[in-house]
């Protein structure tokens, strides 16, 4: 048996042993799936984009590029060009929220899109979600999401791209609701400047939502609230678009295809850590282990 067919044992077993549900897809780009930790009861959150609130993130648990594919079929970017980390989180009833932070450190800020629907042809960030983890949704990239939401955090400009949270792609403006309501909260900073062609930048998308089961045109009321649970395995892609000037140069996801951005057999996974299942999930011969032999 090999190394990694041991590894990947090992970490089912982990899996069974936290209640996990659902299988590990072979779209997660790591080839075994993702973690969200729960938030802590006495840590606070302000959503500013900035990573000061996530310190408490064990550090085992973010994933980087080495983690990621480059749904475009390039090789991954080299980190002098940019580097991603991923904090994921969530918090049970009744709060039940999921939270994200993303640091991305880029040598070059391409942002002089305004259309939001053309926004992946900028820096972006894509948190891509079908809670309910049935993969049933195939359907254009264009059709009401209503089962396979592709909510985007953008870096907003004066004059050009007008806000950080948009739900993409082509939805009706009654379909924006979570967003103009504050339920779906999107947050970037950028240092030292969010200028088109701003040189060596470093990017914090931080967001806080609840996700659903079903969003419907008509509103919260008509539509299912998702809730989180310990153990739980949710479909849930996190994408970062890039370029460098000329438009779109990477896609670099924790999954493998463009296509995971409206198909939700393509999403990767993530499953929901309780608080003090952190360390039993980083001893040796558990996830630490294994995510080194997956580099």
């Amino acid at each position: 048996m090999s190394r990694k067919s041991s590894s990947l044992l090992l970490l089912t077993a982990f899996a069974l042993s936290i209640g996990a549900a659902g299988a590990w897809a072979y779209e997660n780009c790591n080839g075994v799936g993702y973690f969200a930790l729960q938030w802590p009861a006495n840590a606070s959150v302000n959503v500013d984009g900035r990573e000061g609130d996530w310190s408490w993130f064990d550090p085992e648990f973010i994933v980087g590029p080495d983690q990621m594919c480059n749904t475009l079929g390039n090789p991954i970017p080299p980190k002098s060009d940019i580097d991603i980390a991923i904090r994921a989180a969530w918090t049970p009833e009744p709060d039940n929220r999921l939270y994200v932070f993303v640091k991305v450190v880029d040598d070059t800020l391409d942002v002089d899109v305004a259309d939001m629907n053309g926004g992946w042809q900028d820096d972006d960030m894509e948190v891509i979600m079908d809670a309910d983890h049935d993969g049933s949704w195939h359907q254009a990239a264009d059709a009401l999401r209503t089962g396979h939401q592709q909510w985007t955090f953008h870096v907003p400009t004066p004059g050009g791209y007008p806000q950080v949270a948009f739900l993409r792609f082509n939805q009706p403006p009654e379909m924006q609701w979570a967003i103009d309501q504050g339920l779906v909260q999107g947050a970037v900073d950028v240092k030292p400047e969010a200028a088109h062609l701003a040189t060596d930048v470093t990017v914090g998308y931080e967001v806080r939502m609840p996700t659903w089961d079903t969003y419907s045109p008509d509103g919260e009321a008509a539509s299912v609230r998702h809730v989180f649970t310990a153990g739980q395995t949710i479909g849930m892609s996190i994408t970062l678009n890039e370029g460098d000037g000329t438009g779109r140069t990477d896609q670099i996801s924790t999954h493998a295809q463009e296509g995971g951005a409206h198909d939700s057999d393509f999403t990767s996974e993530f499953t929901m850590l309780a608080t003090g299942e952190f360390a039993t999930a980083v001893e040796a011969g558990s996830w630490g282990a294994i995510k080194a032999l997956l580099r």
